[in-house]
């Protein structure tokens, strides 16, 4: 009479396919258990299907092609070697855990049966596609995941809660993939495994509520996962299939946080964080009660700029029905940690730091999670700075629409200095050299008399109050060899006080002039528009060239006004912001438009009407002060 040790010995050393996928005998007992075996380093298997540490995989075949037989057929042999892996753990789990309950290890068997059936259907299907098993490259990325398990629990959790809760995905989504490309027969094959992995997840589900501790599911899977594992390894890339889950027996609060979870699958992520007060540290004044009101407010805009795989530190996580109606809209949303929790992130692989503002005060956030941040230089910040830039700028021509060189700025050290400076009829500005957001700055007629108390602690700049029409900014990005990168457009608008309210992205600025404007902006301009030739033929290489060693995000701030003889003219630098800014949140809310150059943002105090068809974006309390909405326009 054969046990069931040696069948699982079979299933996990033999090397040959027939032996692994025969059925046990209907007589199977489980008596002789034997002593528990550690893990082999990999399984047995024949030629052309061992696991190799060699690094070497397979692409993986391309869902446009799916209607292509051999190219269904490479499909087919990923999901032939998940299943074979699936078969070998379940036989290791009988040789590894001897002294499990028996109900337990009739389970395991019962599966392990099935597992050696679905394998065998994907070859079969697979052999008709004309693609024999092991003619690619098979990862064994499962059984170094699981294999190392100390206890039953440990296999519930990591192989039926985990990968088996994510074949209820994908087996569902793949099924329909392959009916939709008029393959009916692997089809059918996906929607017998999916019924089948509904019971899967729900054995395992029985036996981890039995072994768990914990006040529930969802707390005690996310304790018991260890890393490189998380919770994001239990959802497939097809839609969340939730009805799946409920029929396998997980409780709502399960599914729903589930649901809601992010965290990297494989792309080594990048952490991002929200730091608006670059400015104030480099001037050397503490932020205002405004702008730490803005920073505990926005915190999670980051999360928008981040992709799926990266990490946002955020000061509260939000609710979990918060980050399901982002989601609900189509919004990606990263792995979000506390901040206070950042120093955790140092355990794990990351591809490097993002915050808001690279500047001083961020050393230490990035050193406790094992980063060195590179420091944006303080002059690429100073307004005195982005002064001369304009003058090089103006200087270097190109457009007849460009403004005279006599709205560029000039520095000044005092508020006397400032007054004696500022002629004429008009009105002036007076800036602090890291002034932002409207603040540190005086607006004043000449002849009037001028205080600018905050010149009293560093240069300023003094440039004339100018007519807007529109006001801009243009994202960039620099990359790391050295080339500037345009992101995108934004048209801004702000308070009477400078404060920032909306960026709408577009792609065409100019949509935003009246049509004499329009017109005069275009006059001559050939195909390309005199803006857009004007700004890579002549602006974007000096600005380049401005820029020295930064590397990372950046928005140039611009826009149009009416000179003194009411004729429209464009002012290519208002300001230089050397880090991430609203517009370029913008720019990447835009990313989950239906159509590129459709979305706006907006910041709002907490007392005003939130915009009409706005998805309230950042989670407000009654202490809340500022929100961030997005729209779509038409």
């Amino acid at each position: 009479m054969t046990t069931v040790r040696e069948f699982a010995e079979r299933v996990l050393f033999a090397d040959s396919l027939a032996d692994k996928l025969a059925p046990p005998a209907p007589d199977l007992e489980d008596l002789s258990r034997g002593p528990a075996l550690a893990a082999p380093r990999v399984p047995g298997r024949p030629d052309g299907l061992a696991l190799s540490d060699s690094g070497v995989r397979a692409g993986f075949p391309s869902l446009a092609r799916v209607e292509d037989d051999r190219e269904r057929g490479r499909l087919l042999h990923f999901f032939a070697n998940h299943e074979l892996l699936a078969t070998e753990l379940m036989a290791l789990v009988l040789l590894k855990f001897p002294d499990a309950p028996d109900e337990f290890r009739a389970g395991v068997l019962r599966t392990l049966k099935e597992e050696q059936m679905h394998t065998k259907l994907y070859l079969r299907r697979m052999e008709s596609c004309g693609v024999e098993f092991g003619e690619l490259p098979v990862n064994g990325f499962f059984w170094k995941l699981v294999a190392p398990m100390a206890t039953p629990l440990d296999y519930v959790t990591r192989l039926s809660l985990t990968f088996e809760q994510a074949n209820l995905d994908y087996s569902r989504g793949y099924a329909r993939v392959f009916d939709e490309a008029g393959d009916p027969d692997t089809a059918a094959i996906l929607d017998r495994i999916y019924r089948d992995e509904i019971g899967h997840v729900h054995y395992g589900l029985e036996w981890f509520r039995k072994w768990r501790r914990g006040s529930s599911d969802w707390k005690s899977f996310c304790s018991l996962l260890g890393a490189p594992l998380s919770p994001a390894r239990a959802k497939g890339s097809f839609e969340f299939n939730e009805a799946g889950r409920r029929e396998a027996g997980l409780d709502e609060e399960f599914i729903r946080e589930l649901k809601a979870f992010s965290r990297s699958r494989g792309r080594t992520p990048r952490v991002h964080w929200f730091n608006p007060g670059a400015e104030d540290s480099l001037a050397g004044r503490p932020p205002g009660r405004a702008m730490n009101r803005v920073r505990r407010d926005l915190d999670l805009l980051m999360a928008f700029v981040a992709r799926g795989d990266d990490v946002a530190l955020v000061d509260e996580l939000p609710s979990t029905g918060h980050l399901l109606s982002l989601k609900e809209a189509g919004l990606e949303m990263p792995e979000l940690v506390p901040r206070r929790s950042a120093g955790s992130l140092s355990e794990r692989k990351l591809g490097g730091a993002r915050p808001w503002a690279a500047t001083g005060p961020e050393s230490g956030l990035a050193a406790e999670m094992g980063f060195r941040l590179e420091l944006t230089q303080p002059r690429l910040f100073s307004k005195v700075e982005h002064a001369g830039l304009l003058r090089r700028v103006l200087a270097e021509g190109g457009w007849s629409m460009l403004a005279d060189p006599s709205v560029a700025g000039r520095p000044v050290a005092t508020a006397a200095e400032a007054a004696a400076w500022a002629d004429g009829e008009g009105e002036w500005v007076v800036k602090a050299e890291f002034a932002t957001a409207g603040r540190e700055r005086l607006r004043f007629r000449a002849g009037d008399p001028v205080e600018a108390g905050f010149l009293e602690t560093g240069a300023g700049v003094l440039e004339p109050w100018l007519d807007r029409v529109l006001d801009l900014s243009i994202q960039y990005d620099r990359l790391d060899d050295g080339r500037l990168v345009r992101r995108g457009f934004v048209v801004l608008e702000n308070t009477r006080g400078g404060q920032f309210r909306r960026a709408r992205v577009t792609t065409r600025v100019t949509d935003f002039l009246s049509p004499g404007d329009r017109r005069r902006v275009f006059e001559g301009g050939g195909s390309r528009g005199h803006l857009a030739a004007w700004l890579e033929d002549v602006f974007e290489p000096l600005l380049n060239d401005w820029l020295g060693e930064h590397r990372g995000p950046l928005g140039v701030d611009a826009m149009f006004f009416r000179d003194a003889a009411g004729e429209l003219r464009f002012r290519p630098v208002v300001e230089v912001n050397p880090r991430f800014t609203m517009g370029r949140v913008a720019v990447e809310l835009d990313r989950f438009a239906p159509r590129p150059g459709t979305t706006a943002l907006t910041i709002l105090p907490i007392s005003a009407p939130a915009p009409q068809g706005a998805l309230k974006l950042t989670e407000t309390s009654p202490s809340t002060a500022f929100v961030a909405y997005r729209t779509e326009t038409s």
